[in-house]
């Protein structure tokens, strides 16, 4: 009993001296599997693909716009960004340019949290979280983040599990790999752990051959037999294993043997085979997700915070 006494005189003078304020932002997890999606970057094929994908299944995801992009060539519109709030997406802050936050200057760095949550708070948009541009992150840049977002995502693969530091949610990159990212899941449902999965442009990766022609960037392209109609971002050429075409699909399904038509260059391409379709993947990670546990929800990071009991923002004074 004597040994604790030093230890309880202390609590009491921390209590008695409004210390208590100034607890860790680390809290535990609860027991619930969480998944949440998160698209990077603001892409148009946010809106244009994916809001479809998750309303086709009842879900929502996030979307963490970068906002000197609104409104450029293959971004979100700011009428866009609305609609995906209006449909149950929530937005995320991505900074004003994508900088790594590390690098920056104090000055630069409050400009660049700041600015971007102004801008789309001025849109009528609800912004609460960020994500972390690169996921790059330290503790001199969450101290800042803390004053404008209640929760900031970074990388390292991980799981959120156990105890959780709200200024650096863990999250996974998204592999294009269905039965790798269906393991993901299942580990998240076993431990009962917030899995966040994040990604990009909504696209797919073809490798073609018999290619003539020089394909324009942003085209629409039609693939035949299929049917499929597209939008053609570049193609890349590795020694040894041929030409990768990245195509936007907006509808339709490529399949083997589609050729490709450039519909302004007129240049064609034969598909030989799918490297992935982030269309399919997603879907089939939704659907499994929905049919194999139906206990797991997938949310928002602004919901996952609220069902794990994280705070709510507050503006420091």
């Amino acid at each position: 009993m004597r040994r604790l006494m030093p230890v309880i005189v202390v609590l009491i003078f921390l209590l008695s001296c409004g210390c208590a304020a100034h607890l860790p932002d680390t809290l535990p997890v609860g027991s619930m599997p969480l998944v949440t999606f998160v698209l990077d970057d603001g892409n148009d094929t946010d809106y244009l693909l994916a809001r479809k994908i998750f309303a086709d299944q009842g879900a929502v995801a996030c979307s963490a716009v970068t906002t000197d992009r609104i409104n450029t060539p293959y971004h979100l519109t700011p009428a866009q960004i609305v609609a995906l709030q209006d449909a149950g997406w929530e937005i995320m802050g991505h900074t004003v340019s994508h900088p790594n936050l590390n690098s920056l200057a104090p000055a630069e760095l409050e400009d660049e949290l700041f600015r971007s949550k102004s801008l789309l708070e001025s849109m009528g948009l609800t912004i609460n979280n960020i994500v972390y541009p690169f996921n790059k992150n330290n503790e001199a840049v969450r101290s800042v983040v803390r004053k404008y977002y209640r929760s900031g995502r970074g990388g390292t693969n991980s799981f959120n599990a156990g105890a959780i530091d709200p200024y650096f949610l863990k999250s996974f990159t998204l592999k294009h790999d269905l039965p790798l990212m269906e393991s993901y899941i299942d580990r998240a449902h076993q431990d009962k752990s917030w899995l966040i999965i994040y990604s990009h442009e909504i696209d797919a990766k073809v490798k073609v051959m018999a290619t003539q022609g020089f394909f324009a960037k942003g085209e629409t392209v039609t693939l035949s037999p299929s049917g499929t109609v597209a939008r053609y971002t570049t193609t890349h050429w590795f020694p040894l294993y041929g030409s990768y075409m990245y195509i936007v699909p907006f509808s339709g399904v490529p399949q083997p043997g589609d050729t490709i038509t450039g519909t302004t260059s007129g240049a064609t391409a034969r598909i030989d085979y799918i490297m992935y379709n982030d269309l399919t993947l997603l879907s089939d990670m939704i659907g499994y997700v929905h049919t194999k546990y139906p206990d797991m929800k997938i949310v928002t990071v602004d919901q996952g915070l609220d069902l794990l009991g994280i705070p709510k923002f507050q503006k420091r004074k």
